[in-house]
């Protein structure tokens, strides 16, 4: 598995590990039913302490992404279609509250900022 842990970052490294898994889920590349790798295993991949990836996978089986079974693992829970919507427009909604605090950090303006907004978004349809 894939995870790219930065001591740069500001967030806490649970949090760096939660939230690249959800993206993981999201987007598909960890399927319904998948099995995550153990606590310890991923925790000595990534070169961590236990308690870190433990508290990830806590906030991922209460977030509703994974589900335990004593003994057996950890895995990816199935979502209902309108839930997995939910939870993108939830991430993207986070994602776009935290670039615009960034922006404002930057002292841009609103006006800007959708100004730039829009112009990722035309070339996004552009790529497409």
């Amino acid at each position: 598995m894939w995870i790219h842990l930065n001591e740069e970052d500001s967030r806490p490294l649970y949090v760096q590990v939660k939230e690249q898994l959800i993206r993981e889920i999201l987007n598909g590349s960890l399927i319904p039913g998948a099995e995550l790798p153990s606590i310890r295993g991923l925790a000595k991949e990534l070169r961590t302490s236990v308690i870190t990836v433990k508290r990830a996978y806590q906030d991922l089986e209460h977030e509703g992404y994974i589900f335990t079974r004593a003994g057996k693992g950890s895995f990816v829970k199935p979502q209902p279609d309108g839930e997995l919507i939910k939870q993108k427009l939830s991430l993207f909604q986070k994602k776009t509250e935290e670039l615009i605090q960034f922006g404002r950090q930057q002292h841009l303006s609103d006006e800007i900022m959708m100004n730039v907004f829009n112009d990722c978004l035309k070339k996004g349809e552009k790529q497409e």
